[in-house]
C-alpha cells in the first residue's frame, strides 16, 4: 500500500505506425529496428500536440529501446517541450518476442493446428525461442513495481508519467491491472499512438480510458 499523497497518473501510448505494420502478413514481434513510416512521424507530431493542447506534462518518460518507441516518445515530446536526454529507455517495456517466428509469413506460421495449440495454451504459450503473454506481463509489471512504484523520488506527491510501448505488451500490463480473463489480451484493440490513462492511488487502479486516439483527427 502506498501513502495516501503518493498518487501516479500514467499515459500508456503505443507507438507510431512503423514500416513493419506495413508488413501485416509478416510475423512482427521486436522487430527492433523498425522505424516509424512517414505516415508514423506525423502521427508522433499529432499526438504531442494533442497532448501539449491538453496542457499536459510528465514528471518522468519512459520508452521501451525498440526504434519504433524511442522515435515516436522523442517526436511526441519534443511538442511539449521536455528534452529527448531525459527519456529513460526501459527493454522491459518491449513488444513480446515472437522468437524464430519474426519476419515469416503469417499464413505458413499460423496453421489451423498451430492456432488450435496456442488457443488451448492461452496467455502461457511461448513460441520457440520467444515469450508467452505471462512472461510479458511479469517484465513489466515487475518493472513498473520495482523502479515506479517503490520509486523514493515519486514519494509523497502527484506524478504523472509517460510510458511509450507497444500494443501486446500495453494490453499484458492492463491485464495485470484489471485481471480480466487472458483471452481478451489479443482483443483489445490499440491503435497507433492510442492512449491508455490509468491512475495508481492508495486505494488502488483506475482505469480513465482505453485506445484514446482522438488527436489522430489531426491527421485529417
Amino acid at each position: 500500500m502506498i501513502h495516501k499523497q503518493t498518487q501516479f497518473t500514467l499515459y500508456l501510448i503505443r507507438h507510431a505506425e512503423s514500416e513493419m505494420n506495413l508488413k501485416p502478413h509478416l510475423v512482427g514481434g521486436k522487430s527492433a529496428q523498425s522505424p516509424l513510416s512517414a505516415k508514423g512521424k506525423q502521427q508522433a507530431i499529432s499526438l504531442g500536440k494533442h497532448l501539449h493542447g491538453q496542457g499536459i506534462s510528465f514528471d518522468a518518460a519512459y520508452s521501451s529501446d525498440l526504434l519504433r518507441s524511442t522515435m515516436t516518445a522523442e517526436i511526441a515530446l519534443k511538442e511539449i517541450g521536455i528534452p529527448i536526454d531525459t527519456i529513460r529507455l526501459i527493454p522491459e517495456l518491449g513488444e513480446l518476442a515472437q522468437g524464430d517466428w519474426e519476419g515469416r509469413s503469417r499464413e505458413e506460421t499460423y496453421t489451423p493446428e498451430t492456432l488450435q495449440y496456442i488457443n488451448t495454451k492461452g496467455a502461457s504459450f511461448t513460441s520457440p525461442n520467444g515469450e508467452s503473454q505471462m512472461t510479458v506481463e511479469r517484465r513489466i509489471s515487475g518493472w513498473f513495481i520495482d523502479e515506479i512504484l517503490h520509486n523514493p523520488k515519486f514519494l509523497d506527491k502527484e506524478n504523472t508519467i509517460a510510458i511509450f510501448s507497444h500494443g501486446l505488451a500495453i494490453s499484458c500490463f492492463l491485464h495485470f491491472v484489471m485481471n480480466f480473463n487472458d483471452r481478451l489480451i489479443y482483443r483489445i484493440r490499440l491503435d497507433n499512438t492510442a492512449i491508455c490513462k490509468l491512475r495508481f492511488t492508495h486505494e488502488g487502479w483506475f482505469v480513465d480510458n482505453i485506445n484514446d486516439n482522438s488527436h489522430l483527427q489531426y491527421e485529417k
